[in-house]
């Protein structure tokens, strides 16, 4: 009997690699002719059927890779197979509740990855409470070191988190914590020198930026840091080089290309801002990102100090495009500014039902903070309600 039972084991084992190495190299149909070639000839085994049910997702199979990641989890092996039965229900759009609920579960129990997904999404929503309140959740020592990478992601996304809070002392202190222990990750360099960068410790951040693009030279964002790390240090044709530099890499980059026009812009050559916004446009595809990236030419004029070119700019896409959500938040800003309380509350409460998230984290800083421009109608309760406040506040 044991013979028989080692004899099977190899043939599951042999077919796991065999259908692995096809699936790394993105041959799923092969990949799936073998998973369920070996359970019929070997029967039931949850290795087996995980596999089965990721390559099936791969395949758009989405039902078929349900029920086969669903009779994966019928026993403990593998611990992975609940993690992407829920992955799969939430990003393929099958039953995002289900698997958020599966996740929480998971988490709870001390499931590494699990916290780390949630987290990752709770820190996309601008709900920074809860990145931090996930990543000092119990951990299990075992878990910890099943998981390293799990447990570095999650000690930089509080350190991240922190940040946005206005944290800083306790964001340095786990971000320097995790780039001692990864001392080549040039994101971690980013992060703790946008940190030194906001307490204005200038000479401390460039060492980081620097760092990070020797470490990493094809990541434009420590790029983008440096670039306005020197506009903040006076250095302003350092900062045009590098902000030219980068436009000639990744001119195509919506940060890149943004953040160059507004320094354009605010240093008086608005006419080139323009030209690269508008040659930007010409080459897109129409959709919410060129909607936003058009709004965004309205946010130049402001900068150049043309408030009527800005309000024309924004009016026109709201006039033609029902879904311009960044149009209406930006023009409700302003017109909050001017004193136009009614039109600006209608505004906003147009941008809430285009993207109700969006509308509340653009209201408020993640510091708790409104944003300044809001300030003169954050009493409004129509104001407060989109922007997820408590009633009565001022």
């Amino acid at each position: 009997m044991d013979d028989i039972v080692s004899v099977t084991q190899h043939g599951i084992d042999r077919a796991l690699k065999d259908g692995l190495l096809l699936f790394d190299d993105g041959h799923y149909e092969e990949a799936l002719a073998i998973f369920e070639s070996a359970l019929e000839r070997f029967g039931p085994n949850m290795d087996l059927y995980h596999w089965k049910g990721v390559t099936l997702r791969n395949l758009g199979r989405l039902g078929e890779a349900v029920a086969s990641l669903e009779k994966s989890t019928d026993a403990a092996k593998p611990a992975g197979s609940l993690y992407e039965l829920a992955v799969l229900l939430i990003e393929e759009g099958v039953d995002a509740a289900r698997g958020d609920g599966i996740l929480k579960e998971l988490s709870d129990q001390g499931d590494l990855p699990a916290r780390e997904y949630l987290a990752h999404r709770a820190y996309e929503d601008g709900e920074f409470d809860q990145v931090v309140a996930l990543t000092r959740a119990e951990r299990d020592p075992e878990m910890e070191t099943q998981w390293p990478d799990a447990v570095e992601c999650l000690e930089t996304l509080e350190g991240i988190a922190l940040t946005e809070m206005g944290q800083l002392d306790e964001a340095r202190f786990h971000l320097k914590r995790v780039a001692r222990k990864n001392p080549g990750c040039a994101s971690h360099m980013t992060n703790l020198g946008r940190i030194y960068q906001m307490e204005e410790r200038h000479s401390r951040a460039l060492k980081c930026y620097l760092r990070a693009v020797e470490l990493d030279p094809d990541d434009p964002v420590p790029q983008i840091n440096l670039a306005h790390l020197y506009d903040e240090m006076g250095r302003k044709d350092a900062a045009k080089n590098v902000f030219q530099s980068l436009y000639e890499a990744f001119g195509t980059d919506a940060a890149v290309l943004e953040d160059f026009a507004r320094f354009l812009a605010k240093s008086g050559d608005l006419k080139r801002a323009f030209s690269l916004v508008e040659r930007a446009l010409q080459d897109a595809v129409e959709g919410p990102e060129t909607d936003d990236l058009a709004a965004f030419m309205g946010w130049l004029a402001m900068d150049a100090g043309d408030h009527d070119r800005a309000m024309a700019i924004w009016e026109g896409l709201i006039a033609s495009k029902p879904e311009a959500f960044a149009a209406r938040h930006y023009l409700a800003g302003l017109l909050s500014e001017k004193g136009e309380i009614p039109r600006s509350l209608d505004l906003l409460e147009d941008a809430a039902r285009i993207d109700p998230t969006a509308a509340r984290n653009w209201c408020v800083r993640p510091d708790g903070e409104v944003e300044e421009c809001f300030k003169p109608i954050s009493g409004e309760a129509r104001f407060r309600t989109v922007a997820g406040l408590p009633e009565g506040g001022a």
